[in-house]
């Protein structure tokens, strides 16, 4: 980890579109188990009558593969993977990197213990490249 307290990387993130009704969580979950895939990060938000599951995995092509052989709609997308201390200002010092370079951040989602000594941030920018070069300058 660099001095700044963050590192980061790209990343390929999964998206899968559910119906809002009891057991479609459940569903992508248990095909992911199956395959012997592992989720790393994820997010869950609601639309009209559709949920958003965004996903980080251990086995990307793998859990797209089957995913789809299970009749999921899945998209995918890069985004930036960041590495960050887990404790006060951890975060903020790679967003205070982005904000200099003029990078937006459209989301971001992440979950961790509160015991761990590091966090997985999981942010969708535009110009991913941009973003990555702007917190190796760091």
């Amino acid at each position: 980890m660099s001095q700044t307290l963050f590192s980061a990387k790209a990343g390929r993130q999964i998206s899968v579109f559910l119906e809002n009704r009891p057991g479609t969580l459940s569903e992508v979950i248990d095909t992911l188990g199956a395959g012997g895939i592992n989720m790393l990060a994820l997010s869950l938000s609601e639309g009209l009558d559709i949920g958003y599951l965004r996903i980080i995995v251990d086995k990307h092509d793998e859990a797209v593969r089957v995913l789809r052989a299970a009749g999921h709609l899945v998209i995918e997308r890069d985004v930036a993977l960041l590495t960050v201390a887990n404790r006060p200002g951890g975060l903020a010092a790679a967003i205070d990197q982005w904000a200099k370079a003029g990078v937006n951040v459209e989301y971001a989602y992440s979950a961790d213990d509160a015991n761990a000594d590091r966090s997985l941030i999981v942010a969708y920018v535009k110009d991913l490249p941009k973003a990555l070069a702007a917190l190796r300058e760091a």
